[in-house]
């Protein structure tokens, strides 16, 4: 499992960083930004809040220079919407478990489902779609993974794919609208 630090601007769904260290920034890829922590501020478009960074997952010890504990993609956003935005980041500026360090983390057990599937492989993507001038709700999507693996169904609310887990680095393909639905697989259930 791969888990970026969060900077200034990042999103999750409607929810935005708004906050970052001054002294700690990253810059692979560009732009440089300033690196977040627990509890800094975001805001919500969605119910038009205020809120912060919430831990949610396996993190290292380690604190920034503000003595909180490094934001990582897939904390959560603490502010009025049910369930809570989920933060997504992809930088080179990362935390790296295997299922076992995850499971200690967490404190849930090694063993099978009881560690869940996002615990179990090593690697994970998900796309965020979004769009300038127009919506992207709703449009239909085909993933198909280099092992074969396929993931169909519409665009949601928040903008997000799922995320596609992989026991090793791998590549997949996504297809759009027309060129979704013909894909043999696709299933607008998922």
């Amino acid at each position: 499992m791969i888990r970026s630090f969060l900077g200034m601007g990042d999103r999750g769904g409607e929810a935005t960083v708004i906050e970052g260290l001054d002294s700690v920034s990253c810059s692979n890829p560009p732009p440089r930004i300033q690196i977040s922590t627990l509890y800094m501020k975001t805001w919500c478009n969605a119910c038009k809040q205020e809120g912060y960074i919430a831990p949610q997952g396996p993190r290292w010890p380690g604190t920034g220079p503000n003595g909180e504990q490094w934001a990582l993609s897939g904390d959560i956003n603490i502010c009025g919407c049910t369930p809570p935005p989920v933060f997504f980041a992809q930088r080179n500026m990362s935390m790296k478990f295997s299922a076992e360090d995850a499971a200690r983390l967490t404190g849930k057990a090694v063993a099978g489902a009881s560690i869940g599937t996002a615990f179990a492989a090593g690697y994970d993507e998900q796309v965020l779609t979004t769009g300038d001038h127009f919506t992207i709700v709703g449009y239909p999507y085909f993933i198909e993974t280099s092992a074969g693996a396929v993931h169909s169904g519409r665009v949601d609310a928040r903008g997000l794919l799922p995320r596609v887990f992989t026991d090793a680095a791998a590549s997949y393909t996504v297809y759009w609208g027309e060129e979704a639905l013909i894909q043999e697989g696709w299933n607008n259930a998922e």
